[in-house]
Formats: C-alpha cells, structure tokens, sequence
C-alpha cells in the first residue's frame, strides 16, 4: 500500500475549506440571541451600538435637556465640548413634529458662537396641544443644527411635555379644620399625588391669602416674577365634573387680569380665600391667630369667601365667614414651582 501521509495531512486543510464553503451556501441565519452564552449576550449588548449608532460631531453641542413644555416658551443650553478661537455661524431646522402645532425657534434659526465660547442659549415656542395639564407620551419634535464652516450636522429629538399648569378645588373643610398655611398646602399635594397630576406634586399649593411666620408669608396677588404665586405665559387649566378639561385663564403680562376668566375656578359654589377683589392678601380676613392665618376657629376674625364666576374680583372675594362658622368649603389648590 502506497499511501503517502503527507498527501493526506495537505488535503486537510482544502477539505475544511470546502466544508466551510458548503456551511455558507446553506444560507443558515446565525444565531445570535444572547439567552444562550455568554458570548451571545455580549454580542446582544455590542451590536445594536455598533450598527446604526448615531453620534453627535465633537464640533456640534450636546443639549441641557431633552424635554421641552408646550403652552409657552422653553429655553435649553446647547454645550460644545470644543471651542473656536473664531466666531462660529450655526444654522436650525425644524425637521419633524407629532405636536399639534409646529414648534418655532425664538428669534432667529440662526446664531453666532463667539469665540472661545462654550455655550450657547436657545429657546422654542410650542403652542398649547390641549386644555388639559397631562403629559402625551408621543408628543415629541426634531431639530438640525449645522455649522456652517465644516456642514457638520445632527438632528436632536426631544420629548414635549404638557406645560399647562391645574387648578382644582380641594375637599371641603371648615375654618376650624383648615389648620394652616402648611396643612393646606400638604392637603393639595396629597390630592395631586392622587389624581395623578404630572410634575412635583410637593409644588401644589392652596390659593389663599396668608400671613405665616412658619411658612412665608403668601400673596396670590404679588406682582409677576419668576417666582410670584401666578407665573407670566403660563395657562392654567381644570378638570370639570363631568370629566372635561377646560382653560380657565392665560397670563401675559400682568395679574390680575383686567378681563374676565375663561371658565370659573371650580364648577360651581365658594371657597375659601382670603383676599380682597384685587387678589391682594385682605391681612383681617384670613383667620389669623397671633402669626399664622388660617388657625383661628373663634367669632373674633373673618375669613373672605370667592365664589364660583369669571368675573375675576368676584373670583377672589364674594363675601366673608366668621372664623368659627362650621361651614364647610372647598379652597383652590395650584401648581406654582418654587
């Protein structure tokens, strides 16, 4: 028998080869779901960060946040990690939108990165989608940024939440169940918590005039700021009894307004205030106690009443109440952030 070893060894490495020929040609999906190795989970977790990956030009910003608020004006910070010992000229597109109305920029589609700078501030107009204060979880928009020196270019996508602010009417309580400022306020976060309102239920407060050593003193009336009890731009909004949602009022540039409301504040009936028809905190009509309004339960004070109308003087002050009367009423509980 004339075998030659060699032969044999040499023909190995051509069999293999058309064995991994044929394993090709079979067209057999490889596996690659990850529920079976470890290899395959790493696979799992690398893959989907490889392919289609989308990664933003070092030359183009990173966004402050991925969330903008219709009904009114949302400012961000566009952060670039590299910075130009010239001026740099960027150009904004809005590329899609699942809004109701198309977002715009503030002021131009345009800006101008000065020199040596590392940050740049934006802002976005989106008109209320709806007279309710709930978040959409498909409300979101696209917009492309390009610098215009390299055409270097990105399209962000950021999420659109409800920026409308509630109101609603708290349970009915006496004088002499109110028991202060911080009851009150913590008896409208408890019911925001449970209604399921969105945003920090802690910045739900009650709507009434106050005077309050322990927790500041309050002032629906104050003039608008950045951190007045009523905000500038803002729309607030309620759920009636029968389940619909309504705009009760808008605020531009100053409060109160001299026009009437939209719709009342609750559906129908009074509650508790304690200010004058200017909104202004009526100090003899809260049911003050030494320091604190709200935890006098006696015939020697008064607390003012509003009532249930779109005429906003009657809205914030309709008649008054002896503090130790046993009527039991509702007051207004409203977002207002700190």
């Amino acid at each position: 028998m004339n075998s030659n070893p060699k032969i044999f060894f040499r023909l190995i490495p051509i069999v293999s080869l058309f064995s991994l020929f044929s394993f090709c040609n079979q067209a057999n999906p490889i596996n690659l779901d990850g529920s079976s190795s470890a290899a395959g989970v790493l696979l799992n977790v690398v893959i989907p960060n490889i392919i289609g990956a989308e990664t933003i030009p070092g030359s183009l910003p990173q966004l402050s946040s991925q969330a903008m608020y219709d009904a009114g004006d949302t400012f961000i910070d566009l952060n670039f990690s590299q910075t130009s010992s010239v001026d740099e000229n960027f150009s904004m597109t809005v590329e899609s939108y699942t809004t109701v109305y198309e977002p715009h920029f503030i002021g131009y589609n345009t800006f101008t990165l000065p020199a040596n700078t590392s940050t740049q501030s934006i802002g976005f107009s989106l008109e209320a989608d709806d007279d309710n204060c709930l978040d959409n979880a498909g409300s979101r928009f696209s917009f492309r940024i390009t610098k215009d020196s390299t055409g270097d270019t990105f399209v962000y996508n950021v999420t659109v939440k409800d920026g409308d602010y509630c109101i609603f009417e708290s349970s009915a309580r006496s004088l002499a169940q109110l028991g202060g400022l911080g009851t009150m306020d913590n008896h409208c976060r408890n019911l925001a918590s449970s209604k399921g309102l969105p945003r920090n239920s802690s910045d739900y407060k009650a709507m009434v005039g106050a005077l309050s050593t322990t927790y500041g003193d309050r002032n629906p009336g104050e003039s608008l700021s950045s951190t007045s009890f009523f905000r500038a731009n803002k729309r607030y909004v309620r759920k009636q009894g029968n389940g619909t949602w309504v705009k009760v009022f808008s605020i531009s540039g100053t409060w109160p307004p001299s026009s009437d409301f939209d719709n009342p504040l609750i559906d129908s009936g009074q509650y508790w205030t304690g200010m004058h028809s200017g909104w202004g905190r009526m100090d003899g009509n809260t049911c003050l106690n030494g320091s604190e309004s709200w935890t006098n339960s006696d015939g020697s004070s008064s607390g003012n009443l509003g009532t249930s109308s779109v005429v906003t003087g009657d809205a914030a002050y309709m008649t008054l109440e002896s503090c130790d009367s046993p009527l039991a009423l509702p007051f207004i509980c409203v977002y207002s952030p700190d």
